[in-house]
């Protein structure tokens, strides 16, 4: 199933060692992001280093484990795209439109997202940790 990551889901990766890392690093899915994720990453470094609790040696081994697991895009490969979502996303949370407009331009499979915004658009289905954790149980038996 491939899917677009939605920044939430991935801090919570590097938070704990919790059900966002387990999806992650499951070989049942595949992950997309824009690039502007990285700069969104960079952003709350300190902030994510802090309330892992972990070595910032530690943490980086942890930052290229976990985004290992990711396909960035470039804008050039959704750009046909992103002027229709950001139209479908001005009302709930204009930033995300380049994950919605990675959804539409590789037509994936939908969006990992916990935000509710992302529930409320019908082009792009949306899952939620839960949703991929139930996939992941189901998968296992």
């Amino acid at each position: 199933m491939k899917l677009v990551i939605d920044s939430n889901c991935l801090f919570a990766a590097f938070i704990k060692d919790s059900v966002s890392r387990l999806i992650l690093l499951s070989n049942k899915f595949e992950f997309y992001a824009p690039f502007e994720i990285l700069e969104e990453f960079k952003k709350y470094e300190e902030y994510l280093i802090k309330k892992s609790n972990l070595s910032p040696n530690l943490f980086d081994n942890l930052y290229f484990i976990l985004l290992e697991q990711i396909y960035f895009v470039s804008l050039k490969e959704y750009e046909e795209e992103f002027e229709r979502a950001m139209k479908i996303m001005q009302d709930f949370d204009i930033k995300d439109a380049p994950f919605l407009a990675i959804g539409l331009a590789l037509d994936l499979d939908g969006i990992w997202s916990d935000d509710k915004h992302f529930m409320k658009q019908n082009e792009v289905k949306t899952y939620s940790t839960n949703d991929l954790l139930s996939m992941l149980k189901e998968n296992s038996l």
